[in-house]
């Protein structure tokens, strides 16, 4: 099994990869290197062989015999020298080590035992060049063919001597690379794991800006990705919290009023007024889910594909409209400044149904006489719906908790409500890519919405 799974491990298949990769590489260059050398060294043999003739020819022909003889004598000594034979033109040997036969004038191949060279049964191929000289005398020079073959011997075997070198050299700095990237990649691994297992809040290592590379950038992806499961866990755990907390008075008030009604008298009015309440009770509980599964709809992307053009100015008026009368009757002066059609992608019921939250909020928390004011303009690339008033407004560290699910400030824990209604304006911000906050109206509040503007 554990063979099994070091066969399957990424290291040894890309060692694997590695080693048939740069051996198929090594081969072709080795084979075209050999080519390169095996197909000229005839044709440089006998380009030497016809330099060195020319030469011999020139001196015996311009100086002496002796010069032409010393010459082929001093290159005979070179390790690379040259066997030569010369005749008279009876064909007897006059001087040379070749063997004394007949060669025909201009390049020629043959065979050779040389005493000197020769080992068991094996000849020398010698290429012998032979040009006749003005009074009748020939010269041939011929060449070991089989020194050349030597070259590419010693070519081949240092060839695979610096092949397996480098092989070794390319495996082990490939080798500790992938081990380096796969300990990483093992560490995230192991990060997940430990996330998967209970420890929420840990997270992958990510090394400095100046160093990181792709590894990095995926750790910071999954990184972003447990920061937004911890935050929905944590709301969850909150959520169901506050849940517990808040409908625990409305079922107290309810169990306390059947249970009044029932340990009275027999009582048709009193079991009706009872009965009553109780639906009351039971509504403001209906409602309070509603609003929940509203929000959890919309924080899980629904109604996104109903998205359309839609005028937040036009939303807006409207909205003051509905509540002017309400406004007007608890004393307070609504009013809405929109100087043009503002257009948002988005979806109209959820838009109004944002803009209503807000007012009713606002005429909810606020004294008598307090100014509200709906705001709709375009600021660059975003169009900003405002919602100002200029009430007793809200404490910086209640600014940051207002759009949280039952979250209600000090003084209007004795208001009607759930707490649940910035929530679900927040929750269709988001949905509609809106960036949603809280600010200081100096006096009052001001919640800000700042949709994406259409591309032109």
């Amino acid at each position: 099994m554990r063979i099994s799974l070091a066969i399957r491990s990424t290291r040894t298949r890309v060692a694997g990869f590695m080693v048939i990769m740069f051996l198929a590489a090594f081969g072709v260059s080795g084979l075209a290197t050999w080519l390169a050398l095996t197909a000229p060294v005839e044709e440089s043999t006998q380009a030497r062989l016809l330099r060195e003739a020319s030469q011999v020819t020139g001196l015996y022909a311009t100086h002496s015999r002796a010069q032409a003889l010393k010459l082929i004598a001093t290159r005979e000594k070179r390790p690379t020298g040259y066997n030569f034979l010369i005749t008279d033109p009876a064909g007897r040997r006059l001087d040379g080590d070749l063997p004394e036969q007949a060669f025909p004038d201009g390049l020629t191949t043959f065979k050779w035992k040389a005493p000197p060279l020769a080992t068991g049964d094996d000849d020398v191929r010698m290429l012998v060049m032979t040009v006749r000289m003005p009074d009748g005398v020939r010269v041939s020079l011929g060449e070991d063919l089989e020194r050349s073959r030597q070259l590419q011997v010693s070519f081949l075997r240092t060839f695979i001597l610096t092949s397996g070198a480098a092989l070794f050299i390319a495996l082990a700095v490939g080798l500790s690379y992938v081990t380096r990237i796969l300990r990483r990649i093992e560490l995230i691994a192991a990060t997940a794991d430990a996330v998967s297992a209970g420890e929420i809040g840990l997270r992958a290592p990510v090394r400095p800006p100046e160093r990181r590379d792709d590894i990095d950038h995926l750790a910071i992806a999954m990184n972003g990705m447990l920061d937004e499961i911890e935050r929905l866990l944590v709301s969850v755990r909150q959520v169901s919290d506050d849940v517990a907390h808040d409908l625990r008075t409305p079922l107290a008030h309810l169990r306390q009023r059947v249970e009044v009604a029932l340990a009275g008298p027999p009582d048709i009015d009193a079991y009706r007024q009872a009965l009553n309440g109780a639906v009351e009770k039971i509504d403001d509980v209906l409602a309070t889910f509603e609003a929940l599964l509203r929000i959890g709809q919309l924080e899980a992307g629904a109604n996104l594909a109903a998205f359309h053009p839609v005028d937040i100015a036009e939303t807006a008026r409207s909205v003051a409209e509905a509540f002017r009368p309400s406004a007007e009757d608890a004393g307070h002066d609504l009013s809405v400044v929109a100087a043009r059609p503002e257009i948002v992608q988005g979806e109209r019921s959820l838009i109004t149904q944002m803009v209503a939250n807000f007012v009713e909020n606002a005429l909810i928390h606020t004294p008598k006489g307090t100014t509200i004011e709906l705001r709709v303009e375009r600021i660059g690339p975003v169009v900003r719906l405002v919602v100002e008033d200029d009430g007793p407004g809200v404490t910086p560290a209640e600014r940051e908790q207002i759009f949280r699910r039952f979250y209600r400030v000090d003084r209007s824990r004795t208001t009607p409500g759930s707490g649940l209604g910035l929530s679900l304006a927040a929750a269709v911000a988001h949905a509609h890519g809106a960036d949603i906050r809280a600010e200081d109206a100096a006096p009052g509040l001001r919640i800000v919405v700042d949709f994406p503007a259409p591309v032109a």
